[in-house]
């Protein structure tokens, strides 16, 4: 008896055995450094799977970043962590003039188009180019104009080298700027609709009348004679 309820006992206290690990106080996102401040600790109970996931127990790894998002409250996955992302992408700041797609958010890809319209004043046509295919957003920063007459919205993202070139020079210049989902295309800026033709067909597809003089239906009737008296 006494041996039966020991092991009981001990087999309880190893299945209530916890470690602390480190969980996202926020929202982490691509490029953030580690930091305490946007840690949190908890008390989990993952012996087999403790070597993948940020201890209490060792100490912060110096220089190291966020290569994977990780969301508030999960646990801290080694995996996410290393001192420069992989990819060797770099991080960008661009500005939009317009409220993003709803698929636009911290952690997913996007593609950058350019709009340019050229001269102010000049009349030619809207040339619209594909700057950035791919890039991971990193971070979403909303603010308004003066007077809050327009919304901008700052957009950090991670871009292979070779694409800073052109993201550089489509921000220094006058192109309006789009981010959108990665594949999606930019949408056309459509041309305005011309009048109704005014010899079309009816909107019921009937045909015109026939507007021809009507008929008198009120002439006389044809009297005959009167019958000569006797």
């Amino acid at each position: 008896m006494v041996l039966s309820v020991s092991g009981v006992i001990a087999l309880m206290a190893t299945q209530n055995r916890t470690t602390e690990v480190y969980a996202a106080d926020r929202l982490l996102t691509v490029g953030d450094r580690l930091s305490t401040e946007d840690l949190r600790v908890v008390q989990v109970q993952i012996d087999e799977l403790s070597e993948a996931y940020l201890p209490v127990a060792d100490a912060l790894p110096d220089g190291t970043e966020f290569i994977a998002m990780v969301d508030e409250g999960e646990l801290i996955p080694r995996r996410a962590l290393a001192a420069e992302d992989p990819q060797g992408r770099q991080a960008m700041t661009i500005t939009v003039e317009h409220t993003l797609a709803r698929g636009v958010e911290p952690g997913r890809l996007v593609d950058v188009w350019a709009a340019d319209a050229g001269a102010l004043g000049a009349q030619q046509e809207v040339q619209v180019e594909q700057i950035a295919d791919g890039a991971q957003v990193s971070v979403i920063t909303e603010s308004s104009t003066t007077f809050g007459a327009q919304e901008r919205v700052t957009v950090e993202l991670l871009v292979h080298p070779e694409e800073l070139p052109g993201l550089l020079g489509a921000t220094s210049s006058a192109a309006a700027l789009s981010v959108v989902p990665a594949g999606a295309a930019a949408e056309p800026v459509p041309d305005p609709g011309s009048d109704a033709d005014p010899d079309s067909e009816a909107a019921d597809g009937s045909e015109p009348q026939d507007e021809s003089e009507p008929q008198d239906e009120s002439a006389p009737e044809d009297e005959s004679a009167p019958e000569d008296e006797a």
